[in-house]
């Protein structure tokens, strides 16, 4: 055999060796996804279905079936079912096992914690174990308030709250109009993804402002310290920016019951 054939045919080995050795990679991250995650459709009830529209947000949500803790949260959009789904560990800033209960709700201005006309809901349902597939879920109904299991007491105390005073940095002062609404957010530090959503209107600086338990998605308990943004939004998707809005990042955790915090929009919001 010539020393080209030789050549050719060590490439063409080390090749089919890496090609089968990321096919392997791949189908054993895809098993070790859907045996910590649970999969399925999500489907719309007949006659409630016309409220939704391909912009809406659809929030997947996992709860501890004991503590009802929110555990792990997905958004997907957009969001027209039938639609497939799957949400897990990958969606958690925990460890997960066990079963868990699902409940889906559709978002239209960005605030899933304030229900708005043809937004939609769907159960809470009983435990499902991780790892389950075809999942047939329905969002059933007009989302008016979130399960009465959910809706332990919301009441903000100095104690479960942030409060202070929002400002803008002069050189972004006119990217604002009367209109816009204000939109604050805790971030959970180690999940990275908002915990509480608070929507003020008509943002006209410096604004007071408080967000903490009352505003917690789900009604989870909040405590410890928390990342803090806020930012403006021109078109009710505060998770889509437009040009002209702004936003502030903390630049460290903040602890609930810190007040007289002044905090500043100093950058150009983009996503």
């Amino acid at each position: 055999m010539s020393k080209n054939k030789l050549i050719f045919l060590a490439a063409f080995i080390v090749f089919s060796g890496l090609t089968i050795y990321a096919l392997w990679s791949e189908v054993n991250r895809e098993t070790t996804q859907l045996k910590y995650s649970i999969s399925g459709i999500i489907f719309s009830a007949p006659g409630v279905g016309g409220g939704i529209i391909k912009t809406d947000n659809a929030h997947v949500l996992l709860f501890d079936p004991e503590t009802l803790e929110l555990v792990a949260s997905k958004i997907i959009n957009p969001f027209l079912p039938p639609l497939t789904f799957s949400v897990g560990q990958s969606d958690a800033g925990q460890a997960l096992s066990g079963s868990y209960r699902l409940l889906v709700l559709t978002d239209k201005n960005g605030n899933p914690n304030r229900p708005s006309v043809g937004e939609v809901i769907g159960p809470l349902s009983q435990p499902i174990l991780l790892g389950t597939e075809g999942v047939e879920y329905s969002v059933d109904r007009p989302f008016q308030s979130f399960p009465a299991e959910l809706l332990v007491a919301k009441i903000d105390t100095p104690e479960t709250s942030i409060s202070g005073i929002v400002v803008v940095a002069s050189d972004l002062q006119d990217q604002l109009d009367s209109t816009e609404r204000l939109v604050i957010m805790l971030f959970d530090p180690k999940q990275g993804r908002p915990v509480a959503i608070k929507m003020v209107d008509n943002f006209i600086p410096p604004q007071k402002f408080s967000i903490g338990q009352a505003n917690a998605m789900g009604g989870q308990a909040l405590n410890g310290k928390y990342s803090l943004r806020i930012l403006t939004d021109k078109n009710n998707q505060p998770f889509q920016s437009v040009p002209g809005e702004i936003i502030g990042r903390s630049e460290s955790l903040i602890s609930l019951g810190t007040d007289d915090l002044e905090f500043v929009l100093d950058q150009p919001y983009t996503r």
